[in-house]
């Protein structure tokens, strides 16, 4: 093919054939790189998006679609071989309208985020969120619940399946407890294009009206203090701040937050009804026998729904134990269940930072389940 735009219809016409939809703006960016003989980290700088979103997510996705439609082994390297041999089945078909290059293009920093191209279920959870963020337009959500319960994988499923419907996409940790000066002077800029620098919550704002913005802000819960219901650090009280101006404020973009417990202001600014609401990620008892599987074990039926209620279901529990089970017993649930020792290293310090953040009366209740667990010589 002679030109960018007669492989961009080519590729267009064959993703259509194949999904019904055509190149989206960042598959565009990814056939025009390409093109041109770029690295996905060129592109990544000359498109603005990150690095893994382009070479972990999206471009995979797309050379699989690709390969499907034209029936042969497709990558970054011999598409352009592969779709000039498909160019025949393009020109006898109705030809789609030429790709046009992307008008605003998006910025997406994935940051910190897991990979989620292994995510069992959550159907129900990924429905309520996508509606409540794209049909109800809300400010701040607050996705809560113990460690490990799987809040953080469950944001990122959602900000992959929403990544479209945002100019910008930005997820960060808190993990490190950043001051919020420290968080604004990373944020401002991406949401300005580079055009603003002042570290303030004014200017956050001020972006967030521009620009339709996805934001995410995962372990909040490193800044709130142990023990005390929600409220924020020492030091760390303009995050407070920040979470009411972001929700009761008119703006286009969305606040994603992640939490062990919920911030006392989103207590205070939620509601069914309201542009604020949290949601409690519910544990994976329906879908954890898939998990199971996918990590190889094997066991009856039995063995696995009591391994999965030993572990109430939590998806980082029955990690840790699917890996010991596999390393010391060859995978066979029905030989670790007879050992009764189901709290070990990796899943005795899920639990103990669990512990180091509840309140007295909340310790006291598990004091006596700590009891009635020691007859059982699960603890």
């Amino acid at each position: 093919m002679a030109n960018a735009e007669l492989i961009l219809d080519a590729a267009n016409a064959a993703v259509f054939t194949q999904t019904g939809r055509y190149l989206s703006d960042v598959e565009t960016a990814i056939i025009i790189g390409a093109i041109a003989n770029q690295t996905y980290e060129q592109l990544a700088e000359d498109a603005g998006y990150s690095i893994n979103y382009l070479k972990r997510d999206i471009g995979p996705k797309l050379w699989r679609v690709l390969s499907g439609a034209l029936g042969e082994k497709v990558s970054k390297t011999n598409f352009q071989q592969a779709l000039n041999r498909y160019k025949p089945s393009v020109e006898a078909a109705v030809r789609p309208p030429p790709a046009a290059p992307p008008s605003k293009q998006r910025y997406i920093d994935w940051g910190e985020a897991p990979d989620v191209s292994f995510f069992i279920g959550r159907t129900s959870e990924l429905t309520t969120l996508t509606g409540w963020i794209v049909e109800d337009a809300i400010h701040l959500v607050g996705l809560l619940g113990i460690g490990g319960i799987g809040k953080t994988t469950l944001a990122a499923k959602v900000v992959q399946q929403l990544q479209d419907e945002f100019k910008i996409v930005v997820w960060r940790s808190l993990r490190n407890a950043p001051q919020l000066e420290t968080l604004l002077a990373q944020l401002v800029p991406l949401l300005s294009n580079q055009q603003d620098a002042r570290p303030q919550i004014d200017a956050l704002l001020q972006h967030l009206r521009a620009h339709k913005c996805l934001l995410i802000l995962d372990n909040l819960e490193t800044i709130l203090q142990p023990q005390s219901l929600g409220r924020f650090r020492s030091g760390y009280e303009e995050y407070e701040q920040m979470l009411q101006v972001v929700g009761e404020t008119p703006h286009q973009s969305c606040l994603i937050i992640t939490s062990r417990e919920k911030p006392e202001v989103l207590a205070t600014q939620e509601g069914a009804e309201l542009l604020v609401r949290s949601f409690a990620v519910p544990d994976m008892q329906s879908e954890a026998e898939a998990l199971i599987a996918a990590k190889g074990l094997a066991g009856t039926t039995a063995d696995c729904q009591k391994l999965i209620a030993t572990y109430g279901g939590n998806p980082l529990a029955l990690k840790i134990a699917a890996t010991s089970i596999q390393d010391l017993f060859d995978g066979n649930i029905a030989l670790f269940l007879g050992q009764e020792t189901a709290l070990f290293n990796g899943v005795r310090s899920l639990l103990a930072r669990q512990f180091a953040r509840l309140s007295e009366l909340e310790l006291e209740c598990c004091t006596l389940v700590r009891e009635k667990l020691s007859g059982l010589h699960l603890w």
